[in-house]
């Protein structure tokens, strides 16, 4: 009697979405396929924006493994959300999705997209006009039945501002416990195919792999 194959495991779809551009989506993309990568996990990325911001950093990290073959790769996939229906995400453990700013004119899809997703991260500045366009963006995703949580991105502490766009935050939806602060170090090395995850003792990095900590366990991986 033939043996029962395994059923193939369910890819988890993490969906960084917002809609404004210069948000953080990008930023947090690249860090967590990276802590992912390291964590051992197959991992996917999802780029549905226009400028590939996503995927040209992809690019730029295949050239750098060739001198620094200790690197982690990470693989990228230019798409849209018109095709994501067709991607074949199977025996991936995860998907990580960069979605595309200004979905005012894709909306229906984005909606459908997020409420298929397992869970959807919104990276926000603690600046006004972010707010305004933020909250009623998640406000219309949570209604829909998505799940997910603000992010606070280029986030200092030590500014009235801050706490108080985590308490606007909070009266919307969840926050995560982990924000990002605004660091140099953070943004410099992705011009070279790097993130600050691949860095040792780095208060960036470790900030970073504290929010990849937390997705993780909201994913259940």
């Amino acid at each position: 009697m033939a043996a029962k194959k395994a059923p193939l495991k369910r890819c988890k779809v993490l969906i960084l979405g917002g809609s404004k551009g210069g948000c953080g989506r990008s930023t947090l993309s690249r860090n967590l396929i990276v802590a992912a990568r390291q964590a051992g996990l197959s991992v996917v990325g999802v780029d549905q924006d226009a400028q590939r911001t996503f995927k040209k950093w992809s690019d730029r990290r295949k050239a750098a493994r060739e001198k620094f073959p200790q690197l982690v790769d990470c693989e990228v996939i230019a798409s849209s959300i018109q095709e994501w229906a067709s991607l074949d995400l199977t025996g991936r453990d995860l998907a990580i999705v960069d979605t595309a700013p200004g979905i005012e004119h894709g909306l229906a899809d984005m909606i459908s997209l997020c409420r298929q997703a397992d869970y959807v991260l919104l990276p926000t500045s603690a600046s006004t006009d972010d707010l305004e366009s933020v909250v009623p963006y998640w406000t219309t995703l949570s209604e829909s039945g998505a799940q997910g949580e603000f992010v606070l991105n280029k986030a200092n502490r030590r500014t009235r501002a801050f706490a108080s766009a985590r308490s606007a935050l909070n009266r919307h939806g969840r926050v995560a416990p982990v924000e990002v602060p605004l660091l140099e170090e953070i943004a410099s090395p992705f011009a070279s195919g790097l993130t600050v995850v691949d860095y040792d003792r780095s208060r960036g990095g470790e900030v970073m792999q504290d929010v990849w900590r937390h997705v993780r366990r909201e994913l259940g991986l």
